[in-house]
């Protein structure tokens, strides 16, 4: 199996923590570069990060490659309860996906503009219902959803994007799994 994908994604980093009992190997791919860009286009037509090839088999975006992994490597399957968690951690990191981009692209990201207008509306409300959810107990285990949590958390906080401490419980759900090594080693990095 090889995955292509950046040591700083916070959807590539979920396959990597799926994969950390197994053996793959990651291809980092700089996505800000010409021509690695380029090179890139040319395994997947839809350009997102991450990808898997396994056995001849290409497979785009996280969500099909973790099904895929998870059918694969005979892991448990979510739950419908687990598939909302994960539903509403993607809507709250697509959001700082799209505000991160515009900064990058030298766009004021400011409520004056309707695509960020919506994205800063959308985190509080995804944050609130997502610490709801840990009050209640729904990242007491490294499920899928508990890694998806992690993910964004700390891509968030790597990137400076977002202060969680409003939503005191989604930091102490994601505590208990800072120190192991799969998290450590696969931590946000440039």
């Amino acid at each position: 199996m090889i995955l292509y994908g950046s040591t700083t994604s916070p959807y590539v980093r979920r396959i990597r923590i799926l994969l950390a009992d197994h053996n793959y190997q990651f291809e980092a791919v700089n996505v800000y570069e010409d021509e690695t860009r380029k090179r890139f286009a040319e395994l997947t037509p839809i350009k997102k990060l991450p990808l898997l090839v396994d056995e001849g088999q290409t497979v785009f975006d996280s969500h099909v490659i973790a099904q895929y992994l998870l059918n694969k490597l005979d892991l448990p399957q979510p739950s419908v309860d687990e598939l909302n968690l994960i539903s509403v951690v993607d809507a709250a990191t697509d959001a700082l996906i799209i505000l991160f981009m515009g900064e990058r692209s030298g766009i004021a990201t400011d409520k004056n503009k309707l695509i960020f207008k919506l994205q800063h509306e959308r985190l509080p409300d995804c944050l609130d219902w997502l610490n709801e959810q840990a009050k209640k107990g729904a990242f007491e285990t490294l499920s899928y959803a508990t890694v998806a949590l992690i993910s964004l958390i700390d891509w968030a906080e790597f990137r400076s994007l977002y202060n969680f401490s409003q939503w005191p419980e989604l930091k102490q759900a994601v505590e208990p799994y800072a120190q192991l090594p799969i998290v450590k080693s696969s931590y946000p990095h440039v």
